[in-house]
Order: structure tokens, then C-alpha cells, then sequence
């Protein structure tokens, strides 16, 4: 048995230059990277990765290994869907991206959103056991606009999933901008992957929202819709050859009000491949 501890964290890029001083990269660094080292996780996905971040990541995420990514527009700016491995313990064989279209290996938009979005995967190996595993993360469309193309991209990744390692184990993380009852999740669920936050025997409630928007325990999710949680950001896993049996999850709150690490908490999961 070997366990592997994963991080999603969605580090919201496209504060770089805004008016709240809080909310600016150039504050919420610090914090973040010691949130990313206290967790010490030993693959990461994050979302809404800009240049900025991704000098900072590189420059204290000392003994990382990293691929960039997906770019993705949303909107107003283009981010990255990233992924961090540590070198000392995974060796990337392979890695890749594909975009969520009808077209996925061609640089496209399409399922109602108007601008490319996509995943990026790796395929790691560990140096120790040389156990093989899939490590696929993204970030999905938001809002009522977004509902086909969470759909559609979620039978994307499940199939690309089957594909890509039929008889291996496999990790997605993202932000997938719905709570776990939506389409998009049970399409997860029906194609053999498991929400680790539940299996960790965790139950949703009003305190299990990742989104928070910079406000932390204040954050209730009625005022932004009909749900009383907005838990968005999951870690799911899929057997292989071998069985990926969740042991822990946590939603990660490291804050120092009012500074945040992002407007999202990160999740940190622990896996046995057994």
C-alpha cells in the first residue's frame, strides 16, 4: 500500500490588479504558498493560473516538478489549469490536454460557452513503487449558460479517463462550478469515480462550501442563489489496477481575516492505492 495526498486549489489568477488590497496576489501570495506548504500535497491541480502565480509557485514550491497547462479563456482573461507534482516522489511519463468540444484535440469552444476551456492531464509514475497514475484537472463553465457544457464535459473527461488509462488509477481535480447533485457529477459517479469528500464520510451541509468569495465563514450561500452550500471544488478518484480507497478529506480554511488565500478554499484528500 502506498498513499498519495492531492490538493485542488483554485487560486483565482485574475486578482492580480484590483482596488481591495486583500484581494491582490501580491497579498494573498504569502498565505497561499504557506497553505500549499503546511498541507505538503504531493500533487496539486490548480485552476485560474496566471503568469504572476505561476512565478511565485515556481519560485517557493521548491522540488516541484510542473506542467503549465491547459490555457483556457474565461472571459476577460486566460488562465491555466496547472499541474504540480513532487519530483522526489512521481516521474511524469506522459502528459497532455484536451479541450471540451466535439473537436477536443483542436484548440475549440463549444456546448454554449463561447471561449476554449479544456483539461490538462499527466501521467506519473512513483520512483518507489513504480506504481502508475492519471492525474486529469480542470476548471468548468459557471452560471445556468454553463449546464451543457458541464455535462458534455464531464462524459468528456470520463471517457478520456477510460482511454487514457484504462487500468489505472485515476485522479481528477477542478472547480466544476456546481454542487455534487448536479448532472455533471452523477455522470462522475455512473462512470466509476468517487467523490472523496464523501467517502471520507464527510456530509454537506451549510458549512461544506469551497467558494466563499472573500468572506470566509461569513459567506452564505442563499445570497448568491437557491442552494444552501456551494461545494464546487472535488477531488474524485477511479479504481485501476489498483483500488483507490479514500482516507481523509479536508476543506482547507487557512485565513488571517479579512486576507484569504483565494475567494476558494483548497480541498486536500489522502488516497491509498492498495
Amino acid at each position: 500500500m502506498t498513499s498519495v495526498r492531492i490538493m485542488t486549489f483554485n487560486i483565482n489568477g485574475n486578482d492580480l490588479e484590483i482596488d481591495s488590497p486583500e484581494r491582490i496576489w501580491l497579498t494573498r501570495a504569502a498565505p497561499s504558498i504557506n497553505t500549499i506548504q503546511r498541507y505538503s500535497p504531493d500533487i496539486i491541480g490548480f485552476q485560474e493560473v496566471v503568469q504572476g502565480n505561476l512565478d511565485v509557485l515556481q519560485a517557493h514550491l521548491v522540488g516541484y516538478g510542473f506542467d503549465i497547462g491547459l490555457a483556457y479563456d474565461e472571459g476577460e482573461y486566460t488562465g491555466y489549469s496547472s499541474i504540480f507534482w513532487k519530483q522526489a516522489r512521481f516521474e511524469l511519463i506522459a502528459s497532455g490536454k484536451f479541450w471540451f468540444s466535439r473537436t477536443p484535440d483542436v484548440r475549440s469552444s463549444d456546448w454554449g460557452v463561447p471561449y476554449p476551456m479544456g483539461a490538462t492531464w499527466v501521467r506519473l509514475r512513483d520512483v518507489q513503487t513504480g506504481a502508475l497514475l492519471l492525474h486529469l484537472n480542470t476548471h468548468f463553465e459557471d452560471g445556468p449558460d454553463g449546464e451543457q457544457s458541464r455535462v458534455e464535459s464531464s462524459k468528456l473527461l470520463v471517457a478520456r479517463a477510460a482511454y487514457l488509462a484504462p487500468d489505472v488509477p485515476v485522479i481528477v481535480t477542478g472547480d466544476f462550478n456546481c454542487n455534487p447533485w448536479c448532472e455533471a457529477y452523477n455522470i462522475f459517479l455512473a462512470g466509476g469515480f468517487t467523490d472523496t469528500y464523501r467517502a471520507a464520510g464527510q456530509a454537506d451541509s451549510v458549512d461544506s462550501s469551497t467558494f466563499h468569495g472573500y468572506r470566509g465563514k461569513e459567506y452564505f450561500s442563499l445570497e448568491w442563489g437557491d442552494a444552501l452550500f456551494w461545494r464546487v471544488d472535488w477531488i474524485l478518484t477511479r479504481n485501476g489496477g489498483q483500488r483507490a480507497q479514500t482516507v481523509s478529506s479536508t476543506i482547507v480554511r487557512d485565513a488571517e481575516p479579512a486576507l484569504y488565500p483565494s475567494d476558494h478554499y483548497p480541498v486536500v484528500s489522502e488516497i491509498a492505492l492498495l
